[in-house]
Protein backbone atom coordinates (compact mmCIF):
# COMPACT_ATOMS: atom_id res chain seq x y z
CA UNK A 1 0.00 0.00 0.00
CA UNK A 2 1.49 3.17 -0.75
CA UNK A 3 1.45 6.51 1.12
CA UNK A 4 -1.66 8.21 -0.46
CA UNK A 5 -3.87 4.85 -0.18
CA UNK A 6 -2.57 4.30 4.37
CA UNK A 7 -3.76 7.94 4.40
CA UNK A 8 -6.89 7.65 2.91
CA UNK A 9 -7.86 4.59 5.36
CA UNK A 10 -7.94 7.65 8.08
CA UNK A 11 -10.73 8.28 6.13
CA UNK A 12 -13.22 5.61 7.04
CA UNK A 13 -14.63 6.46 9.94
CA UNK A 14 -16.09 10.12 10.48
CA UNK A 15 -14.28 11.55 13.00
CA UNK A 16 -14.44 15.60 12.73
CA UNK A 17 -13.86 17.65 16.03
CA UNK A 18 -15.74 20.56 14.63
CA UNK A 19 -19.83 21.30 13.79
CA UNK A 20 -19.51 23.49 10.92
CA UNK A 21 -15.81 24.67 10.52
CA UNK A 22 -14.00 22.64 7.70
CA UNK A 23 -11.39 20.02 9.83
CA UNK A 24 -9.67 17.44 9.15
CA UNK A 25 -10.60 13.54 9.84
CA UNK A 26 -7.56 12.80 11.98
CA UNK A 27 -4.26 14.75 12.98
CA UNK A 28 -2.40 17.44 12.76
CA UNK A 29 -4.19 20.40 10.12
CA UNK A 30 -3.21 24.31 9.38
CA UNK A 31 -2.99 26.27 6.22
CA UNK A 32 -5.81 26.52 3.63
CA UNK A 33 -4.91 25.41 0.22
CA UNK A 34 -5.75 25.22 -3.68
CA UNK A 35 -9.37 27.00 -2.99
CA UNK A 36 -10.63 26.57 -6.83
CA UNK A 37 -14.31 26.17 -8.06
CA UNK A 38 -14.02 23.19 -10.49
CA UNK A 39 -16.29 21.00 -12.58
CA UNK A 40 -19.21 22.18 -10.59
CA UNK A 41 -17.62 21.86 -7.38
CA UNK A 42 -16.07 24.48 -4.39
CA UNK A 43 -12.89 22.37 -4.03
CA UNK A 44 -10.97 23.49 -0.24
CA UNK A 45 -7.58 21.71 0.53
CA UNK A 46 -5.36 22.07 3.78
CA UNK A 47 -2.24 21.02 5.12
CA UNK A 48 -2.93 18.06 6.92
CA UNK A 49 -1.03 15.04 8.92
CA UNK A 50 -3.44 12.39 9.25
CA UNK A 51 -1.44 10.18 11.47
CA UNK A 52 -0.05 12.41 13.97
CA UNK A 53 -1.23 15.58 16.18
CA UNK A 54 1.88 17.72 14.97
CA UNK A 55 3.13 18.64 11.81
CA UNK A 56 5.40 15.78 10.99
CA UNK A 57 4.62 15.14 7.46
CA UNK A 58 2.23 17.22 6.17
CA UNK A 59 -0.11 16.06 3.50
CA UNK A 60 -2.85 18.18 1.01
CA UNK A 61 -6.12 16.96 2.62
CA UNK A 62 -9.32 17.50 0.01
CA UNK A 63 -13.20 18.87 0.96
CA UNK A 64 -15.01 19.48 -1.95
CA UNK A 65 -19.09 20.54 -2.27
CA UNK A 66 -21.60 22.12 -4.16
CA UNK A 67 -23.40 24.68 -2.47
CA UNK A 68 -21.21 25.79 0.68
CA UNK A 69 -23.39 24.08 3.09
CA UNK A 70 -22.73 20.57 2.85
CA UNK A 71 -19.10 19.43 2.72
CA UNK A 72 -17.15 16.01 1.80
CA UNK A 73 -13.61 14.74 3.02
CA UNK A 74 -12.69 12.96 -0.04
CA UNK A 75 -9.35 11.02 -0.99
CA UNK A 76 -6.24 13.14 0.51
CA UNK A 77 -4.89 14.90 -3.11
CA UNK A 78 -1.08 14.78 -2.18
CA UNK A 79 1.30 12.55 -0.16
CA UNK A 80 5.09 13.38 0.54
CA UNK A 81 6.18 10.80 -1.48
CA UNK A 82 9.00 12.20 -3.17
CA UNK A 83 12.64 13.24 -2.92
CA UNK A 84 12.12 16.52 -3.42
CA UNK A 85 8.59 16.96 -0.81
CA UNK A 86 9.73 13.84 1.28
CA UNK A 87 9.40 15.54 4.25
CA UNK A 88 5.67 17.55 3.17
CA UNK A 89 3.99 19.22 0.48
CA UNK A 90 3.64 22.40 2.44
CA UNK A 91 1.22 25.09 1.14
CA UNK A 92 0.61 26.42 -2.22
CA UNK A 93 -3.00 27.17 -4.71
CA UNK A 94 -4.52 25.97 -7.53
CA UNK A 95 -5.60 26.72 -10.89
CA UNK A 96 -7.67 25.63 -13.56
CA UNK A 97 -6.26 25.16 -16.96
CA UNK A 98 -7.91 23.47 -20.14
CA UNK A 99 -10.26 21.94 -18.45
CA UNK A 100 -7.83 20.50 -15.84
CA UNK A 101 -7.17 21.25 -12.64
CA UNK A 102 -3.40 22.39 -11.33
CA UNK A 103 -2.20 22.27 -7.64
CA UNK A 104 1.12 24.21 -7.09
CA UNK A 105 2.70 23.48 -4.16
CA UNK A 106 6.23 24.04 -1.81
CA UNK A 107 8.39 20.72 -1.74
CA UNK A 108 10.07 20.44 1.53
CA UNK A 109 12.88 18.09 2.26
CA UNK A 110 14.85 18.05 5.55
CA UNK A 111 18.97 18.07 5.53
CA UNK A 112 21.06 18.29 8.77
CA UNK A 113 20.00 21.62 10.39
CA UNK A 114 18.35 22.53 7.49
CA UNK A 115 15.72 22.15 4.81
CA UNK A 116 15.34 22.61 1.19
CA UNK A 117 12.04 24.20 -0.43
CA UNK A 118 11.60 23.89 -4.29
CA UNK A 119 7.78 24.94 -6.37
CA UNK A 120 6.34 21.58 -7.46
CA UNK A 121 2.91 20.77 -9.42
CA UNK A 122 0.70 18.26 -9.46
CA UNK A 123 -2.39 17.70 -11.87
CA UNK A 124 -5.84 16.32 -12.50
CA UNK A 125 -8.21 15.54 -14.99
CA UNK A 126 -11.16 14.51 -12.41
CA UNK A 127 -10.69 16.94 -9.71
CA UNK A 128 -10.13 14.04 -7.15
CA UNK A 129 -6.46 11.88 -7.94
CA UNK A 130 -4.04 13.86 -8.79
CA UNK A 131 -0.51 13.25 -10.68
CA UNK A 132 2.98 15.14 -9.62
CA UNK A 133 5.16 16.29 -13.03
CA UNK A 134 7.78 13.59 -13.78
CA UNK A 135 10.21 17.00 -13.79
CA UNK A 136 9.30 18.47 -10.59
CA UNK A 137 10.20 21.12 -8.97
CA UNK A 138 9.25 23.73 -11.20
CA UNK A 139 11.11 26.37 -9.64
CA UNK A 140 14.29 25.98 -7.12
CA UNK A 141 15.12 29.07 -5.01
CA UNK A 142 18.27 31.46 -6.02
CA UNK A 143 20.13 31.69 -2.95
CA UNK A 144 21.52 35.26 -4.16
CA UNK A 145 17.94 36.61 -3.60
CA UNK A 146 16.61 34.39 -0.72
CA UNK A 147 17.18 32.41 2.36
CA UNK A 148 16.13 28.94 2.66
CA UNK A 149 12.77 30.27 3.13
CA UNK A 150 10.97 30.04 0.31
CA UNK A 151 7.23 28.85 0.00
CA UNK A 152 3.33 29.12 -0.44
CA UNK A 153 3.30 29.45 -4.28
CA UNK A 154 0.13 31.76 -5.67
CA UNK A 155 -0.35 30.69 -9.29
CA UNK A 156 -2.92 32.93 -11.55
CA UNK A 157 -2.96 33.92 -15.24
CA UNK A 158 -2.63 37.69 -16.64
CA UNK A 159 -2.43 38.73 -20.34
CA UNK A 160 -1.62 34.95 -21.61
CA UNK A 161 1.11 34.85 -19.26
CA UNK A 162 0.86 32.41 -15.90
CA UNK A 163 2.98 34.04 -12.68
CA UNK A 164 3.48 32.45 -9.10
CA UNK A 165 4.51 34.43 -6.26
CA UNK A 166 6.53 32.92 -3.57
CA UNK A 167 6.79 33.92 -0.27
CA UNK A 168 10.40 34.66 1.04
CA UNK A 169 13.34 36.11 2.99
CA UNK A 170 15.69 38.47 1.87
CA UNK A 171 19.42 37.77 3.01
CA UNK A 172 19.16 40.67 5.09
CA UNK A 173 16.44 39.12 6.89
CA UNK A 174 13.49 41.23 5.51
CA UNK A 175 10.34 39.60 4.55
CA UNK A 176 9.78 39.52 0.58
CA UNK A 177 7.64 38.34 -2.38
CA UNK A 178 9.19 37.00 -5.32
CA UNK A 179 7.42 37.37 -8.88
CA UNK A 180 8.18 34.28 -11.23
CA UNK A 181 6.64 34.32 -14.90
CA UNK A 182 5.84 31.31 -17.65
CA UNK A 183 4.03 31.05 -21.08
CA UNK A 184 3.52 27.20 -19.33
CA UNK A 185 2.66 26.07 -16.10
CA UNK A 186 5.84 23.13 -16.68
CA UNK A 187 7.75 26.32 -17.14
CA UNK A 188 10.30 27.55 -18.24
CA UNK A 189 9.57 30.05 -15.15
CA UNK A 190 11.65 33.07 -15.38
CA UNK A 191 12.16 35.29 -12.48
CA UNK A 192 10.75 38.83 -12.68
CA UNK A 193 11.68 40.44 -9.33
CA UNK A 194 10.78 41.62 -5.61
CA UNK A 195 8.89 43.49 -3.62
CA UNK A 196 9.69 43.35 0.55
CA UNK A 197 8.47 45.02 3.43
CA UNK A 198 8.47 48.67 4.70
CA UNK A 199 10.68 47.59 7.32
CA UNK A 200 12.54 44.51 8.99
CA UNK A 201 10.65 45.14 11.96
CA UNK A 202 7.31 44.47 9.79
CA UNK A 203 8.22 40.39 9.40
CA UNK A 204 11.30 38.47 7.87
CA UNK A 205 9.55 36.61 5.93
CA UNK A 206 6.08 36.96 4.19
CA UNK A 207 3.74 33.73 3.83
CA UNK A 208 0.81 32.18 2.19
CA UNK A 209 0.98 35.31 -0.55
CA UNK A 210 -2.23 35.83 -2.54
CA UNK A 211 -3.20 38.43 -5.41
CA UNK A 212 -6.59 39.34 -6.58
CA UNK A 213 -9.06 42.14 -7.69
CA UNK A 214 -11.86 43.81 -5.82
CA UNK A 215 -13.78 46.54 -7.53
CA UNK A 216 -11.46 47.07 -10.09
CA UNK A 217 -8.16 47.38 -7.21
CA UNK A 218 -5.66 45.04 -7.10
CA UNK A 219 -4.86 43.65 -3.81
CA UNK A 220 -2.23 42.00 -2.08
CA UNK A 221 -2.69 39.15 0.75
CA UNK A 222 0.17 38.14 2.93
CA UNK A 223 0.99 36.61 6.42
CA UNK A 224 4.20 37.80 7.80
CA UNK A 225 5.94 36.11 10.35
CA UNK A 226 8.85 37.66 12.63
CA UNK A 227 6.70 40.92 13.26
CA UNK A 228 8.92 42.97 16.36
CA UNK A 229 5.48 43.03 18.51
CA UNK A 230 5.06 40.98 21.99
CA UNK A 231 1.23 40.24 20.09
CA UNK A 232 0.70 36.80 18.24
CA UNK A 233 4.32 35.48 18.75
CA UNK A 234 5.07 38.13 15.92
CA UNK A 235 2.18 36.52 13.15
CA UNK A 236 0.10 38.43 11.39
CA UNK A 237 -1.93 38.57 8.23
CA UNK A 238 -2.54 41.54 6.29
CA UNK A 239 -3.69 43.04 3.35
CA UNK A 240 -1.88 45.74 0.82
CA UNK A 241 -3.70 48.00 -1.11
CA UNK A 242 -1.27 48.03 -4.26
CA UNK A 243 0.08 47.02 -7.49
CA UNK A 244 3.79 46.38 -6.92
CA UNK A 245 5.79 46.15 -9.98
CA UNK A 246 8.58 43.82 -8.23
CA UNK A 247 11.02 46.08 -9.02
CA UNK A 248 12.50 45.71 -5.66
CA UNK A 249 10.00 48.05 -4.19
CA UNK A 250 8.91 48.19 -0.21
CA UNK A 251 5.34 47.27 0.50
CA UNK A 252 3.01 50.29 1.88
CA UNK A 253 2.22 49.24 5.89
CA UNK A 254 0.10 46.05 5.68
CA UNK A 255 -3.79 46.57 7.10
CA UNK A 256 -4.97 44.13 9.45
CA UNK A 257 -7.52 41.70 8.07
CA UNK A 258 -8.15 39.90 11.43
CA UNK A 259 -7.60 41.28 15.46
CA UNK A 260 -7.81 38.02 17.38
CA UNK A 261 -5.38 35.39 18.21
CA UNK A 262 -6.14 32.53 15.93
CA UNK A 263 -6.16 33.51 12.30
CA UNK A 264 -3.38 32.76 9.96
CA UNK A 265 -2.76 31.95 5.98
CA UNK A 266 -6.01 33.01 4.50
CA UNK A 267 -6.52 32.26 1.04
CA UNK A 268 -9.09 33.65 -1.35
CA UNK A 269 -11.03 32.50 -4.49
CA UNK A 270 -13.00 33.93 -6.84
CA UNK A 271 -16.79 32.58 -6.97
CA UNK A 272 -17.99 31.98 -10.59
CA UNK A 273 -21.90 31.29 -9.21
CA UNK A 274 -22.66 34.82 -7.41
CA UNK A 275 -19.27 36.61 -8.95
CA UNK A 276 -17.82 37.34 -5.58
CA UNK A 277 -14.15 36.90 -3.51
CA UNK A 278 -14.25 34.29 -0.68
CA UNK A 279 -11.86 33.58 1.77
CA UNK A 280 -10.90 30.77 3.92
CA UNK A 281 -8.26 31.36 6.74
CA UNK A 282 -6.33 29.20 9.13
CA UNK A 283 -8.43 28.93 12.50
CA UNK A 284 -5.02 28.85 14.79
CA UNK A 285 -1.72 30.33 14.76
CA UNK A 286 2.05 29.10 15.03
CA UNK A 287 3.20 27.99 18.18
CA UNK A 288 -0.61 28.70 19.89
CA UNK A 289 -1.92 25.77 18.32
CA UNK A 290 1.10 22.92 19.11
CA UNK A 291 -0.04 23.74 22.75
CA UNK A 292 -3.00 21.78 22.05
CA UNK A 293 -1.00 18.87 20.96
CA UNK A 294 0.44 19.42 24.23
CA UNK A 295 -2.68 19.09 26.28
CA UNK A 296 -3.64 15.73 24.11
CA UNK A 297 -5.72 16.55 21.85
CA UNK A 298 -5.87 14.25 18.96
CA UNK A 299 -7.86 15.92 16.02
CA UNK A 300 -6.23 19.51 16.07
CA UNK A 301 -6.76 22.40 13.72
CA UNK A 302 -9.55 23.78 11.17
CA UNK A 303 -9.99 26.57 9.05
CA UNK A 304 -12.42 29.41 9.43
CA UNK A 305 -16.32 29.87 8.06
CA UNK A 306 -16.13 30.76 4.78
CA UNK A 307 -16.18 34.39 4.32
CA UNK A 308 -16.91 36.95 1.71
CA UNK A 309 -14.99 39.94 0.69
CA UNK A 310 -16.04 43.08 0.12
CA UNK A 311 -13.44 46.68 -0.61
CA UNK A 312 -15.26 49.95 0.61
CA UNK A 313 -13.46 52.98 1.16
CA UNK A 314 -9.83 51.70 1.12
CA UNK A 315 -11.11 49.06 3.38
CA UNK A 316 -11.52 44.98 3.11
CA UNK A 317 -14.65 44.16 4.97
CA UNK A 318 -15.22 40.15 5.82
CA UNK A 319 -18.33 38.96 6.69
CA UNK A 320 -19.64 35.11 6.59
CA UNK A 321 -21.40 33.87 3.37
CA UNK A 322 -25.21 34.19 3.31
CA UNK A 323 -25.50 30.82 2.57
CA UNK A 324 -24.54 30.00 6.08
CA UNK A 325 -28.06 31.37 7.61
CA UNK A 326 -29.34 28.43 5.93
CA UNK A 327 -27.48 26.08 8.53
CA UNK A 328 -29.42 27.55 11.04
CA UNK A 329 -31.96 25.13 13.58
CA UNK A 330 -35.01 26.61 13.35
CA UNK A 331 -35.67 30.42 13.95
CA UNK A 332 -33.75 30.77 17.02
CA UNK A 333 -34.74 32.19 20.26
CA UNK A 334 -34.32 35.49 22.70
CA UNK A 335 -31.40 35.39 24.34
CA UNK A 336 -31.82 34.82 28.37
CA UNK A 337 -28.80 34.88 31.40
CA UNK A 338 -28.56 31.65 32.87
CA UNK A 339 -29.96 29.49 29.97
CA UNK A 340 -28.06 26.92 28.29
CA UNK A 341 -27.09 27.03 25.02
CA UNK A 342 -25.42 24.95 22.28
CA UNK A 343 -22.20 25.07 21.90
CA UNK A 344 -22.22 24.84 17.79
CA UNK A 345 -24.58 28.32 18.13
CA UNK A 346 -24.77 31.95 16.73
CA UNK A 347 -25.55 34.65 18.99
CA UNK A 348 -26.60 37.40 16.88
CA UNK A 349 -27.27 41.38 18.51
CA UNK A 350 -28.33 44.96 17.56
CA UNK A 351 -29.63 47.91 19.24
CA UNK A 352 -26.03 47.68 21.16
CA UNK A 353 -25.41 50.69 23.77
CA UNK A 354 -22.22 52.30 23.81
CA UNK A 355 -21.78 50.24 26.98
CA UNK A 356 -22.37 46.68 26.44
CA UNK A 357 -20.91 43.32 28.06
CA UNK A 358 -22.07 39.66 27.00
CA UNK A 359 -20.38 36.46 28.50
CA UNK A 360 -20.33 32.69 28.02
CA UNK A 361 -18.76 30.52 29.85
CA UNK A 362 -18.74 26.60 30.61
CA UNK A 363 -16.72 25.01 33.77
CA UNK A 364 -13.83 24.61 31.12
CA UNK A 365 -13.37 28.09 29.46
CA UNK A 366 -14.72 31.30 29.67
CA UNK A 367 -15.52 34.07 26.84
CA UNK A 368 -16.33 37.80 27.10
CA UNK A 369 -17.09 40.47 24.93
CA UNK A 370 -17.36 44.18 26.93
CA UNK A 371 -17.60 47.57 24.73
CA UNK A 372 -16.58 50.76 26.63
CA UNK A 373 -14.81 54.34 25.68
CA UNK A 374 -15.14 53.14 21.82
CA UNK A 375 -12.90 50.12 22.28
CA UNK A 376 -13.92 47.19 22.28
CA UNK A 377 -12.78 44.33 24.05
CA UNK A 378 -12.64 39.85 23.52
CA UNK A 379 -11.05 38.14 26.70
CA UNK A 380 -10.67 34.32 26.48
CA UNK A 381 -9.67 31.84 29.06
CA UNK A 382 -9.55 28.20 28.81
CA UNK A 383 -7.22 25.34 29.94
CA UNK A 384 -3.81 26.21 27.87
CA UNK A 385 -4.33 29.99 27.26
CA UNK A 386 -5.43 33.16 28.17
CA UNK A 387 -5.50 36.33 25.66
CA UNK A 388 -7.23 39.69 25.71
CA UNK A 389 -7.83 41.41 22.45
CA UNK A 390 -8.49 45.33 22.17
CA UNK A 391 -9.85 47.01 19.19
CA UNK A 392 -9.38 50.63 19.81
CA UNK A 393 -11.37 53.69 17.68
CA UNK A 394 -14.94 51.77 17.46
CA UNK A 395 -17.34 54.15 17.01
CA UNK A 396 -20.81 53.09 17.05
CA UNK A 397 -20.93 49.40 16.83
CA UNK A 398 -24.81 48.27 15.40
CA UNK A 399 -24.35 44.41 15.16
CA UNK A 400 -22.62 41.77 16.45
CA UNK A 401 -22.55 38.31 15.38
CA UNK A 402 -20.68 35.86 16.87
CA UNK A 403 -20.03 32.10 16.00
CA UNK A 404 -19.37 29.36 18.15
CA UNK A 405 -18.04 25.82 17.54
CA UNK A 406 -16.91 23.23 20.08
CA UNK A 407 -14.07 26.04 21.09
CA UNK A 408 -13.62 28.15 18.02
CA UNK A 409 -15.36 31.43 18.00
CA UNK A 410 -15.55 34.28 15.43
CA UNK A 411 -16.63 37.54 15.87
CA UNK A 412 -17.66 40.06 13.17
CA UNK A 413 -18.60 43.47 14.08
CA UNK A 414 -20.62 45.81 12.02
CA UNK A 415 -21.50 43.51 9.71
CA UNK A 416 -17.55 42.85 8.83
CA UNK A 417 -15.90 45.91 9.65
CA UNK A 418 -13.61 44.60 12.47
CA UNK A 419 -13.66 40.42 12.82
CA UNK A 420 -11.61 38.68 15.93
CA UNK A 421 -11.26 35.27 15.62
CA UNK A 422 -9.76 33.11 18.60
CA UNK A 423 -9.76 29.59 20.13
CA UNK A 424 -11.74 29.28 23.41
CA UNK A 425 -11.79 25.41 24.49
CA UNK A 426 -15.84 25.03 26.40
CA UNK A 427 -15.03 21.35 26.26
CA UNK A 428 -18.99 20.86 26.79
CA UNK A 429 -21.64 20.79 24.64
CA UNK A 430 -23.60 23.34 26.52
CA UNK A 431 -22.40 26.66 27.31
CA UNK A 432 -24.20 29.26 29.57
CA UNK A 433 -25.05 33.23 29.38
CA UNK A 434 -24.28 36.14 31.72
CA UNK A 435 -24.50 39.65 29.71
CA UNK A 436 -26.24 43.56 31.10
CA UNK A 437 -29.37 43.07 29.67
CA UNK A 438 -30.64 46.02 28.16
CA UNK A 439 -34.20 46.52 26.98
CA UNK A 440 -33.21 48.23 23.89
CA UNK A 441 -30.99 45.45 22.85
CA UNK A 442 -31.98 42.81 20.67
CA UNK A 443 -30.21 39.10 20.88
CA UNK A 444 -31.47 36.24 18.79
CA UNK A 445 -29.73 32.17 19.48
CA UNK A 446 -29.15 30.21 16.48
CA UNK A 447 -28.22 26.81 17.12
CA UNK A 448 -25.95 25.48 14.06
CA UNK A 449 -26.03 22.16 12.10
CA UNK A 450 -23.74 20.13 10.87
CA UNK A 451 -21.83 20.65 7.36
CA UNK A 452 -20.84 17.04 7.25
Amino acid sequence: MNLIDEANQTLRIQNHRYRYHLSPNSGWSNDPNGLVFYQGKYHVFLQNDPFNSSSNRIFWAHFISTDLIKWKQIDFALAPDSFYDIDGCYSGSAIVEENKLFLVYAGHKNKQNSYVESICVAESSDGIHFEKWNNNPIITRDPNINTKRFRDPKIFKKDNYFFILVGGESNEGCGQLLLYQSKSIYGEWHYVGKTLNKAKGLGNMIECPDYFSLNGENILLGSPKGIETNEKHGFDSCYYLCDPKFAGERLPQGKTLDYGWDFYAPQTMYDPIKKRRLLFGWLGLPIEQEKESVANYQNIGALTIPRELVLKNDKILVFPVSEYEKLRDGAGSRIQEKIDYSSSSEFVFSNIPSNFEFHISSKRGSYGILVKEHSLIVKIHDQIRAHQVTIDNVYGIESLSLYIDNGLTELFINNGEYVCTNKCEFESNNVKVDFENDDKVVGFNYKINSIF
